[in-house]
């Protein structure tokens, strides 16, 4: 149906996140600083005046905090949700923008009862209200009133659901959960209805419903919502409540925010919990969410509330696009009392909608309802009451059960791949006879020299042994020394499960113990934890924790090699400029500690992490200056040729993002002549890269197949799989674009990098394929598209939709890194050193991730209405993988089709029919 130019978007999308209620970036920035500010606002001294001061400080934060929540309020109220004109303009070029010109043409002729139109969004467009956008540029029609606009859901987050769905039965029992946060509780957000809710709710609940929370004193725990899932086979469930995420990047950090349990301390719901348990949350057939944000179509990887419903019984599930204001907010606009309970009249719209036998239908009847209120509205008051501020946040998921056949059944379990036991975590046994401290003390030191040689394994066993003897001595020190020592052995051995267990169990010890530094050491070592695993916005919050502690305690030299680490982080995070803001820190903390023996090697490292952050913000003169200066350290101060050849790699790469091709060559001639010279293949072969890839755009297909096959030849025998599958991508762009060569070769080599996207251990790890993985989408498509492959176009574009959501299996073995910097503070206590980015190879995918807790385990073939068309290109992805010397595993399997998924009205659906399921139209797009 055609592209489009994101650039167009840029200036509605603003104009629509101004008219939300959720806060915007600028808000967004105020409200953390306001946040830094309580958080600041501590007395002085232990005087009354000091505490009084800073109490009268907290409140009047607190004020500027209400009144930046009403200017939100205030905004989203007079915006282009609730304004007729400016909503008229908006979703007319909205319109324009994102819905093809053939599929408006159709929509114009069409039907509300028999066209369903599914939108699988993404992240960029998921609050982008569908169902309001212009369908005809002459009069004002909306999509809703031409089509059921239906959200989608991935294909491949249909196979292997855990539970089976219930049969619809007509209106059966509800479990209705309204406002089950506790009566005076400050976690949750707080009460949605602090005066009592409201008697609509109490009305509607039957006795052989549940209702749970409804103002009770002590709300609802997710153990009783848990037991009251259990205890019958309820029709459908609505929760009316607040929704949150921890983590922003982390779909399954989302929850429902409920009572807290007097047992476990737990008072959210989380898609991650519901996902692993989804058992001890059964779901009905139909769920609803009234709760902001609780849509998941917004994250890179749709694995939150909604998938965690569906996947423990759901098949229709109706969520919100945005944040919904409270009732009686808009008294803030109309100045007075409150003239209606739009966000309440929404939430029993939901859930009427949910007891009838087609739940999409009667939500959009619904919606059009609204839509001619506030259109024929003669007031302000009755525009607001009816806006569609709040009746257009509404998506819903109808998922037919012929489009997820191939669940297993309940005698049936679910095949997955293997998956390795987990490492066992040595026990230290008794202690070696004699002294116990003596024993403790000569242990740790065997330990640290063992550490210093490299040798992990018998660094491991002095560790332990002290362990064991620090444990005797009642040494809590001691232990804690040994515990992180060990979890630094764990680290190196490529064990990061127990590191981070290790480093867990250290760290209360030292902050009981009062040792500030020991205890931002560890919060360092955590994070490298982290960024090992990919969870790089986890190792960037750890490492800043760690560096403001440090700080603090006035450890300022150690403090400098955490800003490095976090400016690393946020370089692969894509935000140099940040990145530029730390390590020009660490560089004045390192001029201000370090002695003149070694300043000059933190500085040479510093410049290599300051040239690539600075290249990223695309000031490459600056960049190319202080790769200078560190090969010059590396030349001359400090002599250290493969560090040279390493500055000399990134000087090319930054020489080539600035189109001086000769002196890209140049630099990657030097890198390649020094570690081939040395035998270091392995950089070799990296170098090669970049010169096929100069070559390449210098004209010289010839030269540029030489260099980028002979890296291929390295990678495939060394088994760096990723490595080998993008020279094999770089090779098919020499070839011409309407080739069978060059699609071949670009579409193995490009299933086999987008797997790596499947298997990241974190969202935000794609921060540092995105460019790469961008190029290679637009490259292979363009190809589809110029020789004429119009199913494997098509086929390509369903896979780029289920990117992101897969699982991978067993954690590869990390590299040893080199051996800590003794620290001399306090020698028993390692930090693990500070980072800088080379150019090595990618880390691969690490032992956890969010998409562990999708129900898929890898991705189905998809089912177009046609024999797929990609087999030939995944069978070259997978022999690309199998270079990596274990067993190669598929990357397709199962099967889902697209067809059911747009049939409004399958048989199995309806508790009594006499229609047959195709005997409504479906138009889709």
């Amino acid at each position: 149906m055609g592209s489009i130019d994101l650039d167009r978007l840029t200036e509605p999308l603003a104009v629509l996140a101004a008219s939300l209620p959720d806060l915007v970036a600028t808000e967004r920035a105020a409200l953390a600083d306001l946040d830094r500010r309580i958080r600041d606002a501590v007395p002085q001294g232990d005087d009354p005046a000091s505490v009084a001061s800073a109490i009268a400080s907290r409140i009047e934060l607190s004020r500027e905090q209400v009144a930046l929540f009403n200017a939100a309020a205030r905004r989203a109220w007079t915006g282009a949700m609730v304004d007729p004109a400016g909503n008229l303009a908006l979703c007319r070029e909205l319109g324009s923008i994102l819905l093809p010109q053939e599929l408006r043409n159709r929509l114009r002729t069409s039907h509300a009862d028999d066209t369903t139109l599914v939108v699988a969004p993404g992240p960029g467009l998921s609050s982008v209200p569908w169902e309001l956008l212009v369908i005809d540029d002459d009069h004002d029609v909306r999509l809703v009133e031409r089509a059921s606009v239906l959200g989608g859901v991935s294909p491949a987050l249909l196979v292997n659901l855990a539970r089976p769905a219930m049969p619809w039965a007509g209106n059966g029992r509800a479990v209705r959960v309204v406002d089950p946060t506790a009566a005076g509780s400050r976690t949750g957000g707080g009460r949605i209805y602090p005066d009592g809710v409201p008697g609509a709710w109490r009305s509607r609940s039957g006795d052989d419903d549940a209702l749970l929370g409804a103002g009770a004193t002590v709300g609802c725990s997710p153990a009783e919502l848990a037991a009251t899932l259990q205890a019958e086979e309820w029709a459908r469930l609505v929760f009316v409540g607040h929704a949150s995420a921890t983590d922003p990047a982390m779909p399954t950090s989302a929850g429902l925010e409920l009572a807290v349990d007097v047992e476990t301390g737990d008072s959210r719901l989380t898609a991650g919990q519901w996902l692993r348990q989804p058992t001890r949350w059964p779901a009905p057939r139909r769920v609803g969410f009234v709760a902001c944000q609780s849509d998941d179509a917004g994250y890179a990887e749709q694995i939150g509330l909604t998938l965690a419903a569906l996947n423990a019984g759901a098949r229709t599930v109706i969520a919100t696009r945005w944040s919904l204001p409270s009732d009686g907010s808009e008294r803030l606009v109309a100045g007075g009392a409150p003239i209606g309970s739009a966000t309440t009249a929404l939430a029993l719209a939901v859930d009427a909608a949910l007891a009838t036998a087609d739940p999409v239908r009667a939500i959009g009847a619904w919606q059009r309802d609204r839509l001619d209120c506030w259109r024929s509205a003669s007031s302000d008051a009755a525009r607001r009451l009816h806006a569609p501020l709040v009746w257009s946040a509404l998506v819903t998921y109808d998922i037919p059960d012929a489009a997820v056949s191939t669940i297993p059944g309940l005698d049936q379990p679910m095949v997955r791949r293997p998956v390795p036991e987990a490492p066992r975590h040595d026990v230290p046994g008794e202690p070696p006879a004699g002294d116990a401290a003596e024993v403790a003390k000569n242990s740790l030191a065997a330990g640290v020299a063992a550490f210093g040689r490299a040798d992990w394994h018998e660094a491991r066993e002095h560790y332990l042994a002290a362990f064991a003897a620090f444990a005797v001595c009642g040494d809590l020190k001691g232990v804690a020394d040994a515990t992180t020592n060990v979890g630094n052995t764990a680290y190196f051995l490529g064990d990061l499960e127990e590191a981070a267990d290790r480093y867990r169990t250290a760290l209360p010890l030292y902050r009981d113990l009062g040792l500030d530094r020991q205890a931002a050491v560890v919060g360092q070592n955590l994070g490298n934890v982290s960024f090992q695993r990919g969870e790089l916005d986890v190792a960037a919050d750890q490492y800043r924790a760690a560096a403001e502690a440090l700080i603090r305690g006035g450890f300022r030299r150690h403090a400098a090699d955490t800003l490095v680490n976090l400016g690393a982080v946020l370089i692969e995070l894509g935000r140099p400029h940040l990145a530029l803001e730390h390590l020009d820190q660490a560089g004045a903390l390192y001029r201000e500690t370090c002695d003149e023996s070694e300043l000059g090697g933190k500085l040479a490292e510093l410049d290599q992490n300051t040239g690539l952050a600075l290249a990223g913000v695309r000031s490459f003169e600056r960049a190319r200056a202080h790769l200078l200066s560190a090969l010059r350290h590396w030349q001359t101060d400090e002599p250290s040729a493969d560090r040279a050849a390493r500055a000399n790699h990134n000087l090319g790469l930054v020489a080539f993002r600035a189109g001086d091709l000769p002196e890209a060559q140049l630099r990657y001639g030097l890198a390649l002549e020094h570690f081939h010279t040395v035998g270091n293949e392995h950089e070799a072969a990296d170098a090669r890269l970049g010169l096929g890839t100069v070559a390449r755009h210098r004209g010289d297909a010839s030269g540029a197949r030489s260099n980028f096959r002979q890296a291929q030849e390295h990678y495939r025998k060394t088994g760096q799989w990723l490595a080998y599958a993008q020279a094999a991508f770089n090779e098919g762009l020499t070839h011409p674009g309407d080739s069978d060569q060059r699609f071949e070769l670009l579409a193995g080599a490009w299933a086999a990098m987008q797997s790596m996207s499947w298997r990241l251990a974190h969202v935000s790890e794609r921060a540092a394929w995105r460019a790469a993985l961008d190029h290679a989408n637009d490259e292979v498509l363009e190809s589809a598209r110029l020789s004429g492959r119009d199913r494997q176009f098509a086929e390509l574009l369903e896979s780029l939709r289920i990117a992101g959501t897969l699982r991978r299996v067993g954690p590869t073995p990390l590299s040893p890194a080199l051996p800590a910097e003794a620290d001399r503070d306090a020698p028993f206590v390692e930090p693990l050193p500070s980072m800088t980015l080379s150019a090595g190879p990618v880390v691969p995918w690490a032992p956890s991730s969010a998409a562990d807790e999708a129900p898929c385990d890898a991705p189905p073939w998809i089912d177009c209405g046609w024999p797929p068309t990609l087999a030939d290109a995944v069978a070259r992805a997978e022999e690309i993988i199998a270079v990596a010397g274990s067993a190669a595993l598929p990357l397709r399997r199962g099967a889902v089709s697209l067809i059911p998924l747009l049939n409004r009205h399958p048989q199995q659906d309806r508790p009594t029919t006499d229609q047959s399921p195709d005997s409504t139209g479906t138009h889709s797009d």
